[in-house]
């Protein structure tokens, strides 16, 4: 993606809810005539996650759709039914009414286990797959490291700030982003809410714990062994679920990057390097490539290692043409 095609007009840019699976799901749409390219972002982000890779690809022709998650962003909240299943059933729903064939998914973080398991569902329907820093398996002892990344992440969830500047100055001063930019700014102004005391961030603390849990885990160490203890079925059976991903099954395109950087802990990456090759070798047509950045760099800096890849694989697909808005 380092030399774009001649600039799409970015302002036919458009948001809208559809209901899907019983849940209002708001989408965004860059126009294109290319095929269509479907962003899945992280757990705890929303559509604007992807928004600056997704001008990138809209400009080199290519219809983008990015989506809030349910408990995201402005889709519905409900206080439960989360977990992978949910949010196949989403996709489908968004492909459906779409009327999208053959889409490209293009995925950061927790999105590219929902990639993962919806191709292997549904093995005809996406033409290929590209995933940033996730999708690997992790032993327990990484899940905890993970887990304590994404700790310092949650502590955004459910206070009130009275001003946009101070959660940016908060923001800001995390060590989870190694670069401050106008991007990195936009898309944090972008994922609060306003209300009558200040703004909140997108997503309830809630959610978050209802997406752990349907995981094996929780938002806080004490609160896993209380569930075991509770439904030590249930728990045992959430974690087996998430411990096997039948990768073999994957047929279609598959490009994998992974951020090599550290971002809060030693050995504290979320695709770790082994889980990186083991992903390569099982997955039968995929190619990967390593990038010195770390788990948001690797979505919001400006990289020119990720774009080519990410271009020279796109290049490598027989695209359609002819997509309408």
């Amino acid at each position: 993606m380092n030399r774009p095609a001649k600039k799409t007009n970015l302002k036919k840019y458009k948001e809208e809810s559809i209901t899907t699976n019983g849940v209002h799901i708001r989408v965004g749409i860059w126009p294109g005539k290319k095929q269509t390219i479907v962003c899945l972002h992280g757990l705890s982000g929303n559509l604007y996650s992807m928004k600056p890779l997704a001008e990138r690809l809209n400009r080199l022709g290519f219809r983008v759709l990015s989506y809030d998650l349910r408990g995201r962003g402005k889709s519905d909240k409900p206080e439960s039914g989360y977990g992978f299943q949910n949010h196949i059933k989403d996709l489908s729903g968004i492909l459906s009414y779409y009327k999208i064939k053959n889409p490209i998914f293009f995925a950061h973080s927790f999105g590219c286990m929902i990639a993962l398991r919806y191709v292997i569902t549904y093995p005809e329907v996406a033409k290929a797959m590209i995933l940033m820093d996730g999708g690997g398996l992790l032993s327990l002892s990484k899940r905890i490291q993970v887990l304590k990344v994404l700790k310092q992440s949650f502590e955004r969830l459910d206070i009130t700030y009275p001003t946009i500047s101070e959660y940016l100055q908060l923001i800001q001063n995390s060590p989870l982003v190694p670069r401050w930019s106008k991007e990195i700014e936009e898309y944090f102004r972008l994922e609060l809410h306003k209300t009558k005391d200040g703004y909140v961030c997108h997503m309830p603390g809630f959610v978050m714990e209802e997406e752990l849990k349907e995981m094996g885990g929780s938002m806080y160490f004490t609160n896993i062994f209380k569930n075991l203890i509770k439904d030590p079925k249930r728990v045992i059976s959430k974690i087996k679920e998430n411990k096997f991903i039948e990768f073999e099954r994957i047929q279609i395109p598959t490009l994998i990057l992974r951020a090599t950087e550290m971002n809060l802990f030693p050995k504290d990456d979320l695709l770790p390097k082994d889980s990186f090759e083991s992903m390569l070798e099982r997955i039968p047509n995929s190619q990967g490539i390593e990038i010195k950045t770390n788990h948001y760099g690797i979505l919001f800096d400006k990289l020119k290692e990720r774009d080519l890849a990410i271009e020279t694989f796109l290049k490598g697909l027989k695209v359609k043409q002819g997509v309408s808005s």
